[in-house]
């Protein structure tokens, strides 16, 4: 019923709601809120229990975090929102060619690659990657080469005139090697060419190492945080 590969839409007296799988490694169930306040947050709570299930939630932003804390929910995760203002870059007549456009025929391909970087609880499902897609207009995808090997990835999506780099990442036995800042240096690099104002993401408060890179970078923190909040018997 919630753990499905497809979002699945819920609706009670309490709201309404989306659910599916976390990941195909993670037996967790996503929870997406669309309407309902602490009534159906607390259902939601007292469900877990009762059929032994593990809701996480997709990022809630930190001020909004009250209510489902008061209805039995955890914080899970943290993630800081950083932003680079491209206002401050130089234009780059730089010939970026490891980008694409991305779509859904691409997904199989960076599945792979996804779960060859990403902890098992952070790796994206078809699903997510799907969701990713429909998030921003436009999609591009930037792909890291390294001795001929395919060293990391990143995904840059585009809406108006912002630019949001929804994932990021380089295999392990490639990081602290340099490809990441050369990475993010195209992905800055193209957003700069296509006139966009900023680019922003999410990275967990917790990953030092990621967080230098970008920082680095010339991103700075801004004051949004986001949350994941889990169902109280996620431990």
């Amino acid at each position: 019923m919630f753990l499905t590969n497809e979002k699945k839409k819920h609706s009670t007296w309490q709201g309404t709601f989306y659910t599916r799988k976390w990941n195909d490694q993670t037996p967790v169930v996503y929870f997406e809120k669309l309407y309902g306040g602490r009534p159906l947050l607390k259902k939601i709570n007292q469900l877990a229990l009762q059929e032994n299930l593990i809701f996480n939630s997709s990022m809630v932003d930190e001020n909004n975090s009250t209510v489902w804390q008061s209805a039995g929910w955890e914080v899970s995760e943290k993630l800081n929102v950083l932003s680079l203002n491209l206002k401050n870059i130089k234009q780059s007549d730089k010939n970026i060619e490891n980008v694409e456009v991305f779509t859904d025929a691409k997904i199989p391909e960076v599945l792979n690659l996804d779960h060859n970087i990403f902890d098992p609880y952070w790796q994206n499902s078809i699903a997510a990657f799907k969701e990713t897609i429909e998030s921003c207009v436009h999609n591009y995808l930037f792909i890291q080469k390294a001795d001929g090997d395919t060293a990391g990835y990143g995904i840059l999506g585009i809406t108006r005139n912002h630019g949001f780099l929804q994932r990021f990442g380089i295999v392990k036995k490639y990081q602290n090697s340099g490809l990441g800042k050369k990475l993010l240096e195209d992905v800055v690099a193209f957003s700069k060419q296509k006139k966009l104002v900023n680019v922003r993401l999410n990275t967990q408060t917790q990953n030092k190492h990621a967080q230098s890179l970008y920082l680095n970078n010339g991103f700075v923190y801004t004051k949004t945080n986001f949350l994941i909040l889990a169902t109280s018997n996620h431990k």
